[in-house]
């Protein structure tokens, strides 16, 4: 039996914590215990292709979409609730990690207080993103859900009204956040600062419409090793000399010795892709005679984050649309600009819904010579995704997805890309 739309968006809601629970719906002083559980499988055809952390090969089980989460709540007073959620994920060794720990206060009837560690909202599937079953999808596509990290400690004000026919939303947030981040498959000690941010969501009849902003002040320790430094400028200068003696261009010896320093910073041990970044922003910067303003862009110290999200979606019980966008903006030379956005739809025959989805992925970089130490680095990248995919309902908490995802690169790095296939099985459930 298929589960309702009204059945399965309060079990969702009530796993992912979206709703504070008011206290006083319970008769006594009993926990509410709810889980998910996700297991997947995949399988993608080619190498040398970004798609997430997911690696080319043979068939893997249950890693990169398999994990398991239980969340507790309890009543502490008529108005106010304590709620912790940990999950264990595949991609992780199946360690045990807390993802939601917050105190939920009701202050009036339509308004919310929570402390504690949240979820930030970014997107419009934020508040239960590791529920699979919460969506068509085995998981949402990268090219828009792409920021690497999910929570935040601090507070957020909940705020519902109505207006006309129209009930709405409103969410203010505010925290930090001083834990790793994973970029580009790589962990950085980091400290975002003054996480702040409001979204608004509207629901009219079947249509859904959310807009919200987020901002943070971004520090990240980074390697700098004056050795490692000595040896790339040693290695530009001897490319750059070898094409000035060929009788090359300024430029042509620019890119060469840019291609010198990087060879040396690859080769060191312990670099990662942004320190490596930031080393040859300094020295590709001054070899080329940009400002020291300029130069100074590219660290990651006390720069600002800027995210902009907005979303529409339809569902009428059987057919369903959803229209995401993202735009992400730094200060920091060193992250690039990013235009995102995902169109898709789903029909449903009975248990069995079929759905498509379209999304791209858009670098921007900077004008004016911060643009163009960007391009010299091959900071930029652009890519589009095609998938196709069908979730069955085996019960009214049980559903199986088969998906595939076809990935073009069309640049990766700042040189054209390559295209993949990606092949998803997964068993979602909650409970």
């Amino acid at each position: 039996m298929r589960a309702s739309p009204i059945k399965r968006h309060l079990l969702i809601a009530a796993i992912a914590g979206a709703v504070s629970a008011p206290v006083s719906a319970a008769e006594d002083d009993d926990f509410s215990v709810y889980g998910f559980v996700n297991l997947g499988v995949y399988y993608k055809d080619q190498e040398y292709t970004t798609i997430e952390s997911y690696e080319d090969g043979d068939p893997t089980f249950f890693e990169e979409d398999t994990m398991l989460g239980l969340q507790i709540s309890k009543p502490l007073s008529e108005r106010t609730s304590a709620t912790v959620q940990t999950i264990a994920r595949g991609d992780n060794d199946f360690n045990v990690e807390t993802s939601l720990a917050f105190i939920s206060h009701t202050i009036t009837e339509n308004t919310d207080l929570r402390a504690g560690r949240l979820r930030i909202p970014f997107f419009y599937y934020s508040e239960f993103l590791d529920v699979g079953y919460a969506y068509n999808w085995v998981r949402p596509t990268a090219d828009v859900y792409a920021i690497p990290f999910k929570d935040y400690d601090g507070i957020d004000l909940t705020h519902r009204f109505s207006m006309g026919n129209t009930d709405a939303q409103l969410q203010i947030n505010s925290g930090r956040r001083h834990k790793k981040i994973d970029l580009f498959g790589d962990d950085y000690e980091s400290e975002l600062n003054r996480i702040n941010g409001i979204s608004l969501t509207l629901f009219s009849g079947d249509f859904t419409h959310r807009i919200g902003y987020q901002q943070t002040e971004m520090n990240l320790e980074l390697i700098s090793d004056p050795a490692t430094d000595q040896a790339a400028a040693a290695a530009a200068q001897a490319e750059a000399a070898k094409v000035l003696t060929a009788g090359g261009s300024a430029e042509q010896a620019s890119l060469a010795a840019a291609g010198g320093a990087l060879a040396t910073y690859s080769r060191a041990e312990g670099y990662r892709r942004v320190d490596v970044a930031q080393a040859m922003a300094r020295f590709v910067g001054n070899a080329r005679g940009f400002s020291a303003d300029v130069i100074e862009d590219f660290d990651l110290d006390e720069k600002l984050a800027r995210y902009f999200n907005i979303a529409s979606t339809y569902d009428n019980g059987d057919f369903s649309m959803v229209l995401e966008a993202t735009y992400l903006n730094y200060d920091s030379g060193l992250l690039v600009d990013n235009f995102a956005w995902l169109g898709g739809m789903a029909y449903r025959f009975g248990d069995l819904t079929l759905h498509a989805t379209y999304s791209t992925s858009r670098d921007r970089v900077e004008s004016g010579d911060k643009g163009d130490l960007q391009k010299l680095l091959k900071l930029q990248g652009e890519d589009d995704s095609v998938t196709i995919g069908m979730r069955y309902d085996l019960d009214a908490a049980t559903a199986l997805k088969f998906e595939a995802t076809h990935h073009d690169e069309e640049t990766n790095r700042g040189v054209a890309g390559r295209s993949a296939n990606l092949y998803r099985a997964a068993l979602q459930l909650v409970f």
